[in-house]
């Protein structure tokens, strides 16, 4: 039994009595095992000419299961259950299944899908229960997509448009004992949304960050203010003694996204951490000057 995208299982128990629809080795465009057909007539409206079995399954698999909302005849919140659900099942069943010459043919609902793709019927497991539910069709091109796919995909793309640290503070000549210093992590608050199609879906990826500042006096600050130039002082440490210290700070970015309106869903991979190298901050005791009027 072909598995989807490569983040699908099927449990052992299951295994021993499913009849291999598409054997490992045959492409996805391959036709699926023969059937015997129902009494369903070819031009019913929204007529499917299978009973949706198990044994009969293309694909199998568990959690997350992307279904795209154009081609999908089931409820909204079966569609979410499917994708948002870790510890559902799932199982994909062509709808079309020609059992050879003079067997009943597809109706309208079945032939429905693009050039290239095959209706499919879709069955969840939900647990604690045992039984399969019938929530719907949808179109398949290729083979089913999953949150885990698009979240390990989507990884590298947060790791290459995250920007560099570019700590630095204020006033840049060295600042005063009780003042406050200005400081800047040189980032954005997050990347911004970025829209990609991916399979035929609409992926809104979207990244933001938290900052760990390291004063160099003992005292710490994490904020999701990126910080700025004066007068913005949304970053800002006062010192309370003189001296040369050295300030650090670090970031974690964390991605999201959205598919065809479902999730967000994180980004696979732990957050995307960079550190920055030591800022030397100088200190200066403030003096009393005595100045005439």
């Amino acid at each position: 039994m072909l598995r989807g995208s490569g983040h699908v299982r099927i449990s052992a128990r299951r295994a021993a009595g499913l009849l291999v629809a598409v054997m490992l080795g045959v492409s996805l465009s391959s036709a699926p095992a023969a059937a015997a057909p129902t009494a369903c007539q070819p031009n019913t409206p929204g007529c499917v000419d299978v009973t949706p079995d198990i044994k009969d399954a293309a694909f199998v698999g568990t959690g997350g299961l992307l279904i795209p909302a154009d081609s999908f005849t089931g409820t909204a919140s079966d569609r979410s259950d499917a994708a948002t659900c870790p510890d559902c099942e799932w199982a994909l069943v062509p709808v079309c299944k020609r059992g050879g010459p003079g067997t009943v043919g597809c109706g309208p609902a079945a032939t429905s899908c693009p050039a290239g793709s095959r209706r499919m019927v879709v069955l969840l497991l939900r647990p604690p229960s045992t039984v399969w539910s019938n929530v719907g069709s949808m179109c398949v091109s290729g083979g089913p997509l999953t949150v885990d796919d698009v979240a390990q995909r989507l990884s590298d793309v947060v790791i290459e448009q995250v920007p560099d640290l570019r700590p630095s503070f204020q006033p840049p000549g060295g600042t005063v004992v009780n003042l406050p210093t200005v400081f800047a992590s040189g980032q954005p608050r997050g990347l911004g949304t970025r829209t990609f199609s991916l399979v035929g879906f609409a992926v809104v990826l979207d990244a933001r960050a938290t900052w760990r500042w390291d004063f160099g006096d003992g005292q710490t600050l994490v904020t999701d203010e990126p910080g700025g130039a004066w007068p913005n002082v949304s970053v800002a440490h006062t010192y309370t003694r003189a001296g040369r210290l050295l300030a650090r700070v670090t970031s974690e970015w964390q991605g999201w996204f959205t598919v065809d309106g479902l999730g967000p869903f994180p980004v696979a991979g732990p957050a995307v951490t960079q550190a920055s190298g030591p800022l030397p901050v100088l200190v200066h005791e403030a003096r009393a000057v005595l100045v005439a009027d």
